[in-house]
């Protein structure tokens, strides 16, 4: 069936898709070489249990997790191993109408963070919101979105969003707080990943370009001390730098 998400985990040994058919499957990496050359012949695992398409998945090789979130409002843990249904999650919504959960992280100690979007709701007031859980599952807090999320990815302690309304944002792990003011980008961002040496943030936007943002540390990050450099115009780079 039609693929609607994929993850890799951070070692590169299993990469977890998501389908229109409500299933995932866990997959093999085969590497050459210590280089990647492509997947198993076949899965590894196969996992049901939504309802509703698959909008998001996660996996964790080191704690033996794969992670999936549907459009029918549901978290689902089962082990990669053995395939087994550890837990369903359900975020908390104060609304009547139906959650979704376009996106959602695992942190390298197993937290997972969770974004829902509530359908049929037009303002973007109390629509988006962040979910925090332990590694067992318990439920650790939530925060109300002003925006509307087109990515996340946990590195460390942080969580780094884009949104649709083009900015770019960094959130403490345990109290889903922001960091920093966010880093405007004037266009919607598409996507966003952090190096593995945790020194930069890539972020690309809606027209193609990709910008990437010297960070050090994610606590380091303030608006006057990023370090820009933008695969594209030196013009685009200099709107960005002097913010305008």
């Amino acid at each position: 069936d039609i693929v609607t998400c994929l993850a890799m985990d951070f070692c590169g040994i299993h990469l977890i898709s998501g389908s229109r058919d409500t299933t995932c499957m866990v997959w093999q990496i085969v590497q050459q070489g210590g280089v990647p050359i492509g997947l198993a012949a076949k899965p590894l695992q196969v996992l049901y249990g939504h309802t509703n398409e698959v909008s998001s998945v996660g996996i964790s090789t080191e704690l033996d997790m794969a992670v999936s979130g549907a459009r029918d409002g549901t978290v689902i843990v089962h082990t990669i191993q053995k395939g087994q249904h550890m837990r369903t999650l359900r975020p908390p919504c104060e609304s009547s109408l139906q959650i979704t959960v376009p996106h959602l992280a695992v942190s390298w100690e197993g937290h997972l963070v969770v974004h829902t979007s509530i359908e049929g709701k037009t303002t973007l007031k109390d629509k988006n919101a962040l979910h925090l859980y332990s590694v067992n599952g318990k439920y650790l807090g939530s925060e109300s979105l002003k925006e509307e999320v087109s990515d996340l990815c946990v590195t460390g302690e942080y969580i780094v969003i884009g949104s649709l309304q083009g900015f770019l944002s960094i959130r403490d792990l345990y109290s889903l707080s922001l960091s920093s003011s966010p880093l405007a980008m004037r266009l919607p961002i598409h996507c966003v990943s952090v190096t593995k040496e945790f020194s930069h943030i890539l972020v690309g936007l809606d027209d193609g370009k990709l910008i990437i943002i010297g960070v050090g540390k994610p606590a380091e990050m303030r608006a006057g001390q990023l370090s820009r450099k933008l695969w594209g115009s030196s013009k685009r780079i200099s709107q960005i730098s002097s913010g305008e």
